[in-house]
C-alpha cells in the first residue's frame, strides 16, 4: 500500500492565515515562532502605508501596522496579498480587481523583495472573475473565506477553501478530529485576525492549540504557498505497478508498504 505523505514523511500538515496585518501580529507572530510553526500573512498595502485605524464594535481601536514594522516582523513566514484597501468586491468590475491585486502585489514585493505569490480575498464574497484576475496577476493560488470544515486540501488553487475560522464553536472539535484523523495528506488550516485574540480573550486557546501541532511529530508547519506548490508536485506524480516517478522539481514523501520514503527531483523509485 503507498500513502502520500507530507515533506519530512510526516501524514498531516498545519497552516495557520491571519488577515490584514495588524497590531497584534506583532504579539502572535512571537508565539509561534516561539514554537517554530509558519504563518501565511495577508497585507493591503495601502492601508499599511497609511496606518489605517478603525473601531471594533466592541470599542477596541484595531491599527494597521506600519512599513517599518512588518518587514522583519513576518521574516520566516509567507507574506501575501489581501487587496489594496481591503475592498467589498461584488460590485467591482474587472479593470478594478486587476488594480486591488497588481498593484497590491507589485507593492508588497518591493516592500519584502521578495515575490508574493498568494492572494487571499477580503470579506466573503468569491467570484470566477476574481479567480482570473488572480491567475492573471501572477498568483499562484486563491484563498476564499468559506470554510470547507474537512481536512482535504483544496485541488482547485484558485478556489481555496480555508479550512476553519478562528471563532467557529467547532474549533476544538475541528482540532481534535485533525490530530486523529487517518485521511492522507490531512491538513488542518485556521483562518482569522489576531485582534480576535484581543476581543474574544483567546490567546491561551490559540497557543494551545499551536503547541500541540508543534508537539505531533506526525504534523508538519507549511505555509499556503509551500501547501500549494507540495501538493501539485505530489499530486502530479505517477504511481503504477511497482514504481513511483516523481515529474516534480521538489522532493516527494511517501509511505510504502509501511516503510517512508523519499523520491528526489525527476526520479523514478522502484518497490
Amino acid at each position: 500500500m503507498i500513502k502520500k505523505l507530507y515533506p519530512g514523511g510526516k501524514g498531516k500538515a498545519f497552516n495557520i492565515t491571519y488577515d490584514d496585518g495588524v497590531l497584534q501580529d506583532i504579539r502572535f507572530v512571537e508565539l509561534i515562532n516561539k514554537y517554530n510553526i509558519k504563518g501565511t500573512f495577508n497585507l493591503n498595502s495601502q492601508l499599511m502605508e497609511q496606518q489605517f485605524e478603525w473601531t471594533h464594535p466592541n470599542g477596541m481601536a484595531v491599527k494597521r501596522l506600519s512599513e517599518n514594522i512588518v518587514v522583519d516582523l513576518y521574516k520566516g513566514h509567507e507574506v501575501a496579498s489581501h487587496t489594496l484597501t481591503h475592498p467589498y468586491m461584488s460590485d467591482m468590475v474587472y479593470g478594478e480587481i486587476m488594480r486591488q491585486l497588481g498593484r497590491d502585489k507589485a507593492s508588497l514585493e518591493q516592500l519584502f523583495g521578495a515575490k508574493v505569490a498568494g492572494f487571499a480575498v477580503p470579506f466573503d464574497y468569491y467570484s470566477p472573475q476574481i479567480a482570473q484576475c488572480a491567475k492573471n496577476c501572477g498568483f499562484e493560488y486563491a484563498r476564499m473565506s468559506q470554510e470547507s470544515l474537512c481536512y482535504t486540501p483544496s485541488e482547485d488553487y484558485y478556489w481555496w477553501q480555508c479550512g476553519i475560522f478562528h471563532l467557529n464553536p467547532n474549533l476544538d472539535s475541528f482540532v481534535e478530529g485533525f490530530l486523529k484523523t487517518k485521511e492522507e495528506l490531512a491538513l488542518c488550516q485556521i483562518v482569522g485576525h489576531s485582534y480576535d485574540l484581543d476581543v474574544e480573550d483567546m490567546w491561551d486557546k490559540m497557543e494551545n492549540i499551536v503547541a500541540r501541532m508543534a508537539a505531533d511529530r506526525d504534523v508538519v508547519s507549511m505555509t499556503n504557498i509551500e501547501l500549494v506548490r507540495y501538493l501539485k508536485a505530489i499530486r502530479s506524480a505517477d504511481i503504477s505497478g511497482n514504481a513511483i516517478t516523481n515529474y516534480s522539481d521538489m522532493e516527494l514523501w511517501f509511505s510504502v508498504k509501511g516503510s517512508v520514503v523519499s523520491v528526489k527531483p525527476k526520479e523514478i523509485y522502484s518497490f
